[in-house]
C-alpha cells in the first residue's frame, strides 16, 4: 500500500478520483503513451498534488493493477471452494474474470510483458499480493483430471493455455484488426461473444462434455 492509503476519508476519496482518471488516461494512450499531466488534467488538479500522492506514473499503475486483480480472484474463489468441485463452472470463472478484466484495461496484458521482461520478480509480487493463489487453480485442475474429467497432461499447461486465449485477441488487436476483423462490427462481435465461444473451444479442447 501507498503510505498515505487509510490516512482519512478525503486522502482515499482524491486517491479514488486520481485511480479513476489514470485508467482513463491509460485507457486511451496505454502506458508508454500516457502523462502525468495527461492524468492530472483528467483529475482536475495539478501535478504538485498528484506527485504528493503518488510518486510515478508507474506506481499509479501498479496500483490499479492490484486493484485489478484483487476483482478477479473473487470470481473465481467461489468455484474452489466447493464441496465438489464443478470444472465447467471453473472455466467458465477463469473465462469471465479475465475477460471482463482485458475488457476495462485492454492495454494491461502489453503492461504485463514489457514489465515481465524488464522484473519478473516485481510482477509476480505484484500478483501476489493480488492474492491470486494459481496453486489452488492446479489443484483443482489436477483433480478433475484424477477424476477422468478433463484430459490428462500437465494442470500448468493447461491453465496457461486457458489465459494465453483469454489474452491473445487482445494482445495482437491492431494486427487482427488489420488482418481478420477489417470491419469494426465483426471485431465487436467476436468481442460480444468472446465468452461463450472460448468456453466452447476449450471445452472441447480438453474433453469436457456439456
Amino acid at each position: 500500500m501507498d503510505k498515505l492509503y487509510g490516512a482519512n476519508n478525503q486522502d482515499n476519496t482524491q486517491e479514488n478520483i486520481i485511480l479513476d482518471a489514470a485508467r482513463k488516461v491509460f485507457m486511451r494512450k496505454g502506458f508508454d503513451g500516457a502523462r502525468m499531466q495527461e492524468i492530472a488534467n483528467e483529475a482536475g488538479i495539478n501535478k504538485a498534488l498528484l506527485h504528493y500522492y503518488f510518486r510515478s506514473k508507474e506506481q499509479l499503475f501498479q496500483n490499479i493493477f492490484r486493484q485489478s486483480f484483487r476483482n478477479l480472484w473473487p470470481t473465481i474463489e467461489p468455484e474452489l471452494v466447493r464441496e465438489k468441485i464443478d470444472v465447467r463452472l471453473l472455466i467458465k470463472a477463469v473465462i469471465s474474470g479475465y475477460v471482463d478484466i482485458l475488457e476495462k484495461m485492454p492495454y494491461l496484458p502489453n503492461f504485463v510483458i514489457g514489465e515481465i521482461n524488464r522484473d519478473p520478480e516485481k510482477v509476480a509480487g505484484l500478483i501476489k499480493e493480488a492474492a491470486i493463489k494459481p496453486d489452488l487453480l492446479i489443484t483443482a485442475i489436477k483433480k478433475a483430471m484424477d477424476d477422468g474429467l478433463i484430459i490428462k497432461m500437465d494442470p500448468r499447461e493447461m491453465l496457461i493455455y486457458l489465459i494465453g486465449l483469454c489474452v491473445f485477441p487482445v494482445v495482437t488487436r491492431p494486427l487482427l484488426g488489420q488482418l481478420l476483423y477489417k470491419n469494426s462490427d465483426d471485431y465487436q462481435k467476436f468481442i460480444a461473444n468472446r465468452k461463450e465461444t472460448l468456453y466452447n473451444f476449450f471445452s472441447r479442447a480438453v474433453g469436457i462434455k456439456n
